[in-house]
């Protein structure tokens, strides 16, 4: 729980880092829509990622990604469960792991770490049936 720790740039860290080996599925936390794919470039600090938005517009941030999943582009609309992505190194990132943030009804992020643990979503490896 790295929650509103310092980094560069006076910036505040506003997620949960999930650490775990390169090419680990992510999944969808929610049904919901892709609003923003994120791409890697020198200085990127989300490396790859995606924003997969809900009706009220609360919106899950994913990044880090080493790629995406094939078809996941802007407008996709996907199911809780769906891979996104695969877990990897880019962007601003020392390691392989998952920046993951919450931000409710589009506002500012909430710390994710509680909602993370309560669910012992770390622990489910397999993905769910579609």
């Amino acid at each position: 729980d790295k929650w509103m720790a310092s980094r560069s740039g006076g910036r505040a860290h506003l997620g949960v880092d999930i650490i775990a080996p390169q090419d680990k599925l992510i999944y969808a936390v929610t049904d919901g829509t892709i609003t923003r794919v994120y791409t890697d470039h020198p200085g990127s600090l989300a490396g790859n990622g995606v924003r997969l938005t809900q009706g009220d517009g609360t919106y899950f941030f994913y990044a880090h990604m080493v790629s995406i999943a094939e078809g996941i582009t802007v407008g996709s609309r996907v199911k809780a469960g769906q891979v996104l992505g695969y877990v990897g190194s880019t962007g601003s990132s020392a390691t392989n792991h998952l920046h993951f943030e919450v931000h409710p009804k589009g506002g500012s992020a909430v710390n994710p770490y509680p909602m993370v643990k309560a669910i012992d979503g770390c622990a489910r490896t397999e993905p769910l049936p579609q």
